[in-house]
Formats: C-alpha cells, sequence, structure tokens
C-alpha cells in the first residue's frame, strides 16, 4: 500500500447500544482529536435516530443485532464507512482515547514507510475515571506470540492503529469469539507477518465496571488460548515462554508496583473480575 506521509484520514467505530453513561466522554475524545478523522457509530436499529440528533458529527448505522454481538456491530460499521480514510481504530462506548493518542497518530502518519499496525499504552481506570494502573504491556513484538501461549495477553486495542490494507485483508472480526474477537484481530495480523510497532505513549484508557463482558475472567482465558494455539503453534516451547515471560515481568515491575498502591498485590484477572478497584 502506497501511504502519502500527512494526508492520512482515521475512522473511529463506536459499538454502542446508545445507553452507556460513558458515551459522551468516548465521543468526546474522538471529537478532540487533532488530526482528520471520520467516526461511525453502530448501534441497535430502534436508537439511530437519536444518536444521529445527540452527534451530528458521526455516521450512525444500525448493528448487525444482538446475537452478532459487539464485534458483528464492528463489522457493520466497517462496511459502512466507505472509501476515504487510511487507517482504522475502534473504542468502546465506555472506553476513552487518551490525548496522547493525537500525537502517536501525528507521528506515525508522517514517517515515510509507517509499520501497518500501532500500539502504545493504556490505562485502566474505574468507573468514576480513578487511576487504578497502566496495563502491562510488551514493547518489543518478537516476544507476543511466546507470552500468548504462556497465558499473557501483552498488549490491549485501546489506541491501536490498523492500516486500512491490513483491515482489508483480515477482512472482519470473528464474531465467533465474544471477548476476544479483538485480541484475534490483531494476533491475525502478527501472525501473517505484518510489522507492528509501540509508542511509549498513553494511547487509550479501559474502563473496569462491574457486569461487564470482560469480567468472565474463564471465557476470556479459553478464547484466548484457542487463539494462540491455533496462529502460534511453534511458539509453545518451554524455553521461549519462560524468557518471554521473565523479561516481561521484570519490565514491567513499575506497573504491577503502582498498581498494588491501589488495588493491591493482584492479577489483572482478578481486578476484571471485581469490577474495578479491590474491597
Amino acid at each position: 500500500m502506497t501511504v502519502v506521509p500527512g494526508r492520512q484520514r482515521l475512522l473511529v467505530v463506536t459499538p454502542t447500544l446508545g445507553v452507556s453513561t460513558y458515551l459522551e466522554a468516548t465521543v468526546r475524545g474522538v471529537t478532540s482529536l487533532q488530526i482528520p478523522c471520520l467516526h461511525v457509530l453502530s448501534c441497535p436499529g430502534p436508537v439511530v435516530e437519536q444518536l444521529r440528533s445527540r452527534f451530528p458529527h458521526a455516521i450512525v448505522v444500525a448493528d448487525a443485532g444482538r446475537e452478532a454481538g459487539l464485534y458483528g456491530a464492528i463489522n457493520v460499521a466497517l462496511q459502512a464507512a466507505g472509501e476515504h480514510w487510511q487507517w482504522f481504530t475502534y473504542i468502546n462506548d465506555d472506553d476513552e482515547l487518551a490525548p496522547g493518542f493525537s500525537t502517536v497518530a501525528e507521528r506515525h502518519f508522517e514517517r515515510a514507510n509507517p509499520e501497518p499496525v500501532v500500539y502504545g499504552n493504556v490505562r485502566v481506570i474505574d468507573e468514576s475515571g480513578a487511576t487504578i494502573s497502566l496495563l502491562t504491556t510488551e514493547n518489543t513484538p518478537r516476544f507476543i506470540p511466546a507470552l500468548l501461549r504462556a497465558g499473557i495477553s501483552p498488549l490491549n486495542q485501546q489506541g491501536m492503529l490498523f492500516r486500512r490494507d491490513v483491515v482489508e485483508e483480515l477482512k472482519e472480526f470473528n464474531t465467533k469469539y465474544r471477548i476476544c474477537a479483538d485480541l484475534d484481530f490483531w494476533a491475525r495480523a502478527l501472525a501473517a507477518g505484518h510489522r507492528f510497532r509501540y509508542y511509549p505513549v498513553e494511547v487509550g484508557r479501559f474502563r473496569i465496571r462491574k457486569g461487564q463482558i470482560s469480567g468472565d475472567v474463564n471465557l476470556t482465558i479459553r478464547e484466548q488460548d484457542e487463539i494462540a494455539r491455533r496462529l502460534f503453534p511453534e511458539a509453545g516451547g518451554v524455553l521461549d515462554r519462560f524468557v518471554a515471560k521473565s523479561r516481561y515481568r521484570v519490565c514491567n515491575f513499575p506497573r504491577y508496583l503502582a498498581r498494588s498502591r491501589t488495588a493491591g498485590w493482584v492479577s489483572s484477572n482478578k481486578i476484571l473480575m471485581g469490577g474495578g478497584r479491590s474491597r
């Protein structure tokens, strides 16, 4: 794909039921971006007109129905977005793009040969917007397959950027997965050999709240393990996992320490299950 530096338009998709108390903040994070942007909201048919009235800047489309879920809604938005965009991200209606997202996008779009997949740091926040911690992250993509096979998801989709040719190659999010279709999406790009680039900048905020689907940790683990085994069958060696996990824990120790001050010495899964801070 030929990329013209400085002339890139971003497609942002927000799947929503239209009832989230955080939707205004999510939309505000998109409309405040300092880059050319097309925003598509995908929602149930009965609330389309309401959201068009509330958010006249956006294209609002009816989603694919309850059975297709979150990822089916994203697929509909991708189909409805038209031709005039070069990069894609999506942000849920209770999460936010961070101010640093614009900085990363502008910097990356100016590169002469930009990597087609980009990710950065994601902050975990609670229902009130207070910080829990930065999510642990792997900054060197070559270690990601072994971490996935070891049961660690080393990056989050909030603030991830995908170049259009990669999106077209991947075709759509796999609605077979209720929780991890976003992981399956970027992992397919990695398995296909597409280059990833990490920026040490906060690009997104992931809100932990009671009742969210990501709180089903057992299902998350099952889906992640299936994806990792399918896409990276050769990355499961004991030595590979040991090296990747040891490096990951050392590099992320400051984040573990910061998390202990707000949530205690608990795992990410415990935070998800508890819906936020420890009680």
